[in-house]
């Protein structure tokens, strides 16, 4: 008996390490490690091409736009969970700042510029979500539209400097500008914003209807799960989202104007497409978002060091978002033929 168990024993044990890697591909898959690798690799290509980039001031600056643009993302990875693209991000994201730096002469209490923002953002998000959601418009062309409609009406209500000061409260500016260890307070925000994000997404039904509406409407609605206030829940969400972005924006640049939301409509598109977001819709990786932002600002750091113009970073963001999704769509063509060879194989 004694000598039946001991030859039992390693079969069983590489079948309890086996199913452990399993479930860890299945947690974790590649599409979501691949953020991390190439966040590594900047590192390590930062160390040495450009040192300047890894010290204190440059990572001071790196964790804030990291943490302004993970905020704005997690916005964008909850439209695009449902199976749309959100692309009026920037003008919600500028709506946000200007409400702040507009009222700040006449609204002492920054709490209450703070709630107002939010307010104003979550309002016109729930306008994009209506003629989506609910008069099923296609959601590029409409997000698209509103992007114009209201950069416009910003101009018009508060001009390009947003007021005649065009500065943001200095109590918002003391908080955007703290660091704790060289890392800026905006990035510890946005940490804080993911986690609670996460346990949303993956601890409470609420959350978890989300992937599934994105994924297979149809099964969801099978399940009990209604669709349509799901989806207008995200865009909700999203507009929180985007108007803390804009708020901690204009809190870190001090002065921000009616384009400073601009970079955010490619940006965060990009690091969805960094972070292994499936573009039709489903579940994705938090985690994986935080990664793709300070990749992607890191390089820009890194080639702004190096000499490199705007223009050329951003066809190299192009570059990058291009190369993401076609790894994702080669990684799920491989796997699904890889499926389907072991399915004929075991028959």
């Amino acid at each position: 008996m004694t000598i039946d168990a001991s030859i039992d024993a390693p079969p069983a044990r590489e079948n309890r390490q086996h199913q452990r890697l399993t479930d860890l591909k299945y947690r974790w898959p590649a599409r979501y490690r691949a953020s991390w690798a190439a966040l590594l690799l900047v590192v390590l290509g930062a160390a040495i091409i450009a040192p300047t980039a890894l010290s204190r001031n440059s990572i001071t600056l790196v964790t804030a736009l990291a943490g302004v643009l993970a905020i704005a993302s997690f916005g964008q990875v909850l439209i695009v969970m449902i199976g749309a693209i959100d692309l009026s991000i920037s003008a919600i994201v500028s709506l946000a700042a200007g409400v702040v730096v507009h009222y700040a002469a006449d609204v002492s209490n920054v709490g209450v510029l703070v709630v107002g923002s939010l307010c104003a953002a979550v309002l016109l998000s729930l306008v994009n979500g209506f003629l989506i959601v609910i008069l099923k418009l296609n959601a590029l062309i409409v997000t698209l539209a509103t992007v114009g409609i209201m950069i416009g009406l910003i101009q018009l209500w508060t001009g390009v400097a947003l007021s005649a000061t065009g500065r943001t409260p200095k109590a918002l500016v003391d908080v955007a500008d703290a660091d704790v260890l060289s890392v800026n307070a905006v990035f510890i925000a946005a940490v804080i914003v993911g986690i609670g994000l996460a346990f949303f997404l993956n601890s409470t039904r609420a959350g978890k209807s989300i992937a599934l509406a994105g994924s297979n409407p149809r099964a969801a609605e099978v399940l009990g799960i209604r669709v349509r206030a799901v989806k207008m829940m995200v865009f909700a969400l999203a507009g929180l989202l985007y108007g803390l972005a804009g708020v901690l924006l204009a809190g870190y640049i001090g002065s921000p104007d009616v384009l400073s939301g601009t970079i955010y409509q490619l940006l965060a598109i990009t690091v969805a497409g960094v972070a292994g977001v499936l573009f039709t819709g489903g579940p994705a990786s938090l985690a994986s978002v935080l990664s793709s932002c300070l990749f992607l600002v890191l390089l820009d750091q890194v080639l702004s060091v190096q000499g490199m113009g705007a223009g050329a970073r951003v066809v190299i963001q192009g570059l990058v978002l291009a190369i993401a999704v076609a790894a994702i769509t080669i990684g799920q063509y491989g796997a699904s033929r890889i499926g389907k060879l072991r399915v004929r194989r075991s028959t």
